[in-house]
């Protein structure tokens, strides 16, 4: 494999980790330092909660179906090499050792490009779960993110009102 491509590999590992990290961070620290002040105000906090609280399991629920993705595609691979060695005339020997006849190998390989399609849309299904749940992981953080400085700024206002008076 390509150095730069591990890089990439690793460096968004890395990043995943983190993000998914910073999401509980970020509620844990938001929830100990809460204070109320107005109804507006706990509402929205109580929502960045929630939005925050959804990302990290969006996250961890992503991050659950990674090796499963990458078990599931690793088998797609071999099984496409296999397929490909036996519709390259090479020979094909079975578990017990024994060389397979042509017909047996033109079965093997119908079996084995059905075992194909049918990870190949399996592994399509995992692919579109995980996007949805990245996004999910993103937005919900970056809304929670919103809503957290809209209610502390709600928190900050009505303080400094109540201070000046």
């Amino acid at each position: 494999m390509d150095t730069n491509q591990e890089i990439a590999i690793q460096t968004k590992q890395k990043f995943e980790f983190y993000f998914l990290a910073l999401v509980f961070t970020v509620l844990g620290l938001s929830i100990q330092t809460s204070v109320f002040s107005s109804n507006l105000q706990s509402v929205i906090e109580i929502f960045a909660w929630a939005f925050f609280l959804i990302s990290g399991l969006a996250g961890l629920s992503r991050m659950e179906w990674i090796p499963v993705s990458y078990k599931s595609y690793s088998d797609l691979t071999y099984e496409k090499s296999l397929a490909k060695e036996a519709k390259g005339g090479r020979s094909v020997v079975d578990e017990s050792g024994k060389l397979q006849s042509s017909d047996e190998i033109k079965e093997w390989i119908e079996h084995a490009e059905r075992r194909i399609k049918e990870r190949t849309e399996k592994m399509d299904k995992i692919e579109i779960r995980s996007k949805i749940k990245y996004f999910l992981h993103k937005w919900m953080f970056v809304a929670g993110l919103v809503l957290l400085v809209v209610s502390r700024a709600i928190n900050l206002c009505s303080s400094q009102s109540v201070s000046v008076t």
